[in-house]
């Protein structure tokens, strides 16, 4: 329980400096909200006008103060742009992204585990080479161009899509998730090329350590000690690099929906951002600081199940 408090504290912290870096940011970089909506012809007054009425000419402090103890209580602030409430401009979109992102994450452990298997029990012969290469080809290539080459091959070519035609959940859950599995493979074959690179060899330094040779002298089979002895000791450094994986998943999505016409958190930080549109931006900054942090403390939490040696 000390270890969940402290941890807890620091995720508060975190996100407080987080939110604080987003606050801050908007007021360095040039460009006026009232003056974007309004646009370059509206006379000084009405701009200021708007600005007072906006609550822009406040202290930046008490802005920040006021926008924060909103949020705790779950008010999100009004778009500058829509005049809407924040958090049900971005309510439909949460869903959308948090979907393509564990759509993502299951596909890497789907290609992760498997793969790395069979490439330390054939290690050094064709299949191990093969996926080697295999490998080095898929991180070298980007998500977005990985999305670009499925839009082209897939939808254009062999028709399994058309590109842009989004179906929402609120129509079909089942089109909607048959639409984002491109989106999603195309996220997360990169990072499966880099899990299964990291899993492999640390599994074969655990298949040449002296409790496996002990497994061995057992009478064990190969796949058998590989399985039950050396995986579980291998997939430690792999859960950490699974916890960043996430936050790289979020950070690809943005790309990928402009890719796929997806209507995701990423088109719309992407819009506000444009428009100057600064409490939806914060909002969705914060929202994804929350879901990072979480993540990695729970893996954090998970490396004491997994390994018991482990203090925390």
């Amino acid at each position: 329980m000390k270890y969940v408090i402290k941890k807890i504290t620091g995720l508060i912290i975190a996100l407080l400096i987080v939110s604080m870096l987003a606050f801050l940011a908007f007021e360095i970089i040039p460009g006026d909200p009232a003056r974007t909506i309004l646009g370059t012809e509206a006379t000084e007054s009405k701009v200021q006008a708007l600005r007072e009425e906006m609550g822009l000419n406040r202290p930046l402090p008490q802005r920040y103060g006021q926008w924060v103890t909103d949020f705790l209580k779950g008010d999100m602030g009004t778009s500058y742009y829509y005049q809407e409430p924040v958090s049900k401009m971005i309510g439909d979109k949460i869903p959308i992204t948090i979907a393509m992102t564990v759509i993502a994450f299951v596909f890497i452990l789907l290609l992760t585990v498997p793969v790395s298997l069979l490439s330390v029990r054939y290690e050094n012969r064709f299949i191990d080479r093969f996926f080697l290469i295999f490998n080095q080809i898929t991180m070298s290539i980007p998500p977005f161009f990985i999305g670009i080459i499925f839009t082209v091959l897939f939808g254009l070519i062999f028709h399994f899509f058309t590109p842009g035609d989004y179906v929402s959940y609120t129509e079909s859950v089942s089109d909607f998730i048959g639409y984002l599995i491109l989106p999603s493979l195309a996220i997360a074959l990169p990072k499966a090329a880099m899990t299964i690179k990291m899993f492999r060899n640390s599994l074969i330094t655990e298949m040449h350590q002296d409790y496996v040779r002990t497994a061995f002298s057992r009478g064990n089979s190969p796949g058998r000690v590989l399985i039950c002895h050396a995986f579980r000791n291998g997939i430690l450094p792999v859960i950490t690099f699974l916890g960043v994986a996430i936050a790289d998943i979020i950070a690809n999505s943005i790309v990928i929906e402009q890719v796929f016409g997806i209507p995701g958190m990423g088109r719309t930080l992407i819009s506000s951002i444009s428009k100057r549109d600064y409490p939806v931006v914060e909002a969705i900054i914060v929202l994804i600081a929350v879901v990072i942090l979480v993540i990695n403390m729970i893996t954090d939490l998970m490396y004491k199940v997994l390994d018991k040696r482990i203090e925390i």
